[in-house]
């Protein structure tokens, strides 16, 4: 009798069936791995960027002032971690960013907070930028978010939220309004919680707007959101003579760009019905409007009078959005 003596082995395709399994666990141990070192480095970041905020804030309990350079209070630094510290002799004041392969944290003494990013002029020739719209053509912006510019013939720095997304992005944000509408007066309307800027709560640099506008060959670009951010408004282009703390009705913007479907009012002589083509302009006791000077108000921005949340913005479409926001590029 004949003994089949053959051992069973794996066929070819059992073994790339492994080996492709493997492949898939190895990478997912690979990204989870360096989400791990991810986070580990982000704590680093954090945790160096704070203690070093703790030495500089000692320094200027001793001397009065924030040291000029960092090399006067030599904080700690994890391995790895490398500094980079700007001292502004106009707000006397400083932005530290640390850096840890290629992840980069910053802080600055106005909250002690470390943000993602790099202070802003960190990486182009170590100034500020006169708007949002200025950091994004410069490549130096890491997204949303609040950015320290210095707008033109400012000495000082000004801490604001970018818009880097909507609508090609680089957009200051000048005012938000979320009601009710007895926190607004006409000196409000100009400059209210200017060092807090915010998009949910009472902000407003309207003061500054003209100091923030570029000139896009003579032109200048506002945009007005409400609602939700990029919804219910849209872009408008405008003379870059025209000025944003106006008080009397300029019928010379253009809406080139709409979010949502809603009809810009292009008769404004017979009482708005909504945004019109009339650049905001400052009107007691409508304080900020689009509205032509007669009849129904609505297409306002932010108002003193009663019963409208936040403001009469567009009339069955969207009377009362909840909020309102309006930026400059």
């Amino acid at each position: 009798m004949r003994i089949n003596t053959r051992q069973a082995g794996f066929t070819i395709v059992e073994i790339l069936v492994v080996i492709v399994v493997i492949g898939i666990l190895a990478a997912i141990s690979l990204v989870a791995y360096n989400g791990v070192q991810e986070r580990a480095r982000v704590a680093v970041l954090q945790s160096d960027l704070k203690d070093a905020g703790k030495e500089l804030a000692l320094a200027k309990l001793d001397n009065g002032s924030y040291p000029t350079s960092l090399a006067q209070v030599s904080p700690k630094t994890s391995p790895g971690t490398t500094f980079q510290y700007r001292y502004d002799n106009a707000t006397k004041s400083y932005c530290l960013t640390a850096t840890n392969k290629g992840v980069s944290y910053y802080m600055e003494p106005i909250d002690q907070v470390p943000k993602v990013g790099g202070c802003v002029g960190d990486v182009i020739n170590d100034q500020y930028y006169a708007s949002c719209w200025a950091i994004l053509q410069a490549s130096n912006s890491y997204g949303s978010g609040f950015y320290t510019i210095k707008p033109t013939g400012s000495t000082d720095g000004l801490s604001v939220y970018c818009d880097m997304e909507t609508a090609g992005g680089g957009w200051t944000l000048l005012l938000t309004n979320p009601g009710p509408n007895t926190a607004w007066t006409s000196a409000k309307v100009l400059s209210v919680n200017a060092t807090s800027p915010s998009i949910t709560t009472q902000y407003s640099i309207l003061d500054r707007a003209n100091a923030i506008k570029t000139n896009l060959s003579n032109k200048l670009q506002y945009r007005i959101d409400a609602g939700t951010i990029g919804r219910w408004g849209g872009v408008w282009e405008a003379p870059y003579a025209n000025t944003f703390t106006g008080t009397t009705v300029v019928e010379n913007g253009v809406n080139i760009q709409k979010f949502d479907t809603w009809s810009v009012d292009t008769v404004i002589s017979d009482g708005s019905s909504g945004l019109t083509n009339v650049m905001p302009y400052i009107s007691a006791p409508y304080l900020l409007t689009t509205w032509g000077g007669a009849g129904n108000w609505y297409g306002t921005l932010a108002t003193a009078n009663s019963g409208f949340s936040p403001a009469p913005y567009i009339n069955t479409q969207n009377v009362n959005p909840g909020i309102i926001w309006y930026w400059v590029k």
